[in-house]
C-alpha cells in the first residue's frame, strides 16, 4: 500500500536534492519516499507539482492488455503521422493559447506527440502513460530533439498521482477510447487541474444512433483489444461538464486514414486483416456512410471522425 503523502513527504534540510524532479532548478521541493510493499522509492518533487505518491498502475486485466498492445508496437506511433502531426494536435495548440508560465500535464502521453509540441510553449510538461515501453520511445524522441523541459512518469488516467489543483493545461488526445471508465479519467483531469485552466481533449468519435456506434466499436475492437469504447460529441461534453468545467468551444474534424497503416499499427495479421476489409465490404448503409471506405488502386481507405473540446475548470463562485 503506498504511504500518504503526509507520512511520504517532509521537508529535508540534510539530504537537499540540487533540483526538483519535475521542474529543473526549482528550490521550492519535497523530498518524497513512496513505497509498495518492499519496494520503496526516493524522489526530489517540487512542492508545486504536488505528487501524492509515483501511483505504479495496478496490474488488472485492463491494464495487461492495453501494456501488452502498446508496448510491442511503441515504435510505430513514434512514426505514425496521424498522432504525429494530426489536424487535431495543431487546434489543441492554437485553442489553448500555452503561455510560457504553464506547467502543464499530458495524460497517455503515448509516443509523446503532443508533450512535444506543447514543451516550447509552456515552462514544465510532464507526460504519463501506462505503458512503459511508450514512455521509453518518448523519451528517445525528446532526447532526439533536445527538449528538455518534460518529465515522463508511469500513471493511470484513472487514479492520476497529484493533488488538486497543480497544473495550468491538461491536455489527453486519441486515448480515452481506451480507459474502461470515461467518466472517472475526466474527473482525474478536471480534478488536478487548476480553477480556471484548461483542459484540451481530443478523441475519435462515433455517431448518435446507438447501433451504428455499436458497430463501428466492434471493428476498432476486433483490430485493437485494447479499444474499450468511443462517444458521440454530446455524451463526451456531458462528461465534462458533469466533471465540473465550461466547455468552451468543441469542433469535429475528419481524418482520412489508410488501411493497412492503420490495422499494421497494431500488429494485425494478413487473417485479421481480411477479416477487417470483408467487414467494412459489408456493413450497414449508416456505418458506410460514416467511415466513407474507398478503393484507390490496391489501396484502401476508410474516414474516421474526431472531436476537439477545449474546457475551463470552473473557479470559486462560477
Amino acid at each position: 500500500m503506498f504511504f500518504s503523502r503526509e507520512s511520504a513527504f517532509s521537508k529535508s534540510s540534510q539530504h537537499q536534492a540540487p533540483e526538483c524532479g519535475i521542474n529543473p532548478g526549482c528550490d521550492s521541493y519535497l523530498q518524497g519516499f513512496v513505497g509498495k510493499g518492499d519496494k520503496i522509492l526516493k524522489r526530489n518533487v517540487c512542492k508545486h507539482h504536488h505528487i501524492i505518491n509515483r501511483n505504479i498502475p495496478k496490474m488488472n486485466d485492463s491494464t495487461k492488455q492495453i501494456q501488452a498492445q502498446f508496448g510491442a508496437h511503441a515504435d510505430k506511433y513514434a512514426t505514425s503521422a496521424v498522432h504525429a502531426q494530426g489536424e487535431s494536435l495543431a487546434r489543441l495548440v492554437e485553442l489553448t493559447h500555452p503561455q510560457p508560465t504553464w506547467n502543464m500535464l499530458d495524460v497517455s502521453t503515448g509516443a509523446g506527440h503532443t508533450a512535444l509540441k506543447f514543451a516550447p510553449l509552456v515552462a514544465h510538461v510532464v507526460a504519463v502513460d501506462l505503458t512503459p515501453q511508450m514512455l521509453e520511445t518518448a523519451r528517445r524522441l525528446a532526447n532526439e530533439r533536445g527538449i528538455t523541459n518534460i518529465e515522463f512518469e508511469p500513471a493511470d488516467a484513472h487514479a492520476l498521482p497529484f493533488e488538486d489543483n497543480t497544473f495550468d493545461l491538461v491536455t489527453n488526445r486519441i486515448a480515452l477510447h481506451h480507459y474502461t471508465d470515461a467518466r472517472q479519467a475526466i474527473v482525474e483531469m478536471v480534478r488536478v487541474c487548476k480553477p480556471g485552466g484548461l483542459i484540451g481533449f481530443t478523441d475519435n468519435i462515433v455517431p448518435p444512433d446507438k447501433v451504428t456506434a455499436g458497430h463501428i466499436n466492434h471493428w476498432e475492437q476486433l483490430r485493437d483489444p485494447s479499444h474499450h469504447w468511443e462517444f458521440p460529441t454530446a455524451r463526451l461534453k456531458g462528461m465534462f461538464a458533469d466533471a465540473g468545467v465550461t466547455v468552451e468551444h468543441t469542433e469535429e474534424l475528419e481524418k482520412e486514414m489508410e488501411f493497412d497503416p492503420w490495422a499494421d499499427r497494431m500488429g494485425a495479421s494478413d487473417e485479421l486483416k481480411t477479416k477487417l476489409r470483408q467487414w467494412m465490404a459489408n456493413v450497414p448503409e449508416p456505418v458506410a456512410a460514416w467511415l466513407k471506405p474507398r478503393s484507390e488502386g490496391e489501396k484502401l481507405y476508410f474516414t474516421l471522425h474526431e472531436v476537439v473540446i477545449v474546457s475551463r475548470k470552473k473557479t470559486a463562485g462560477s
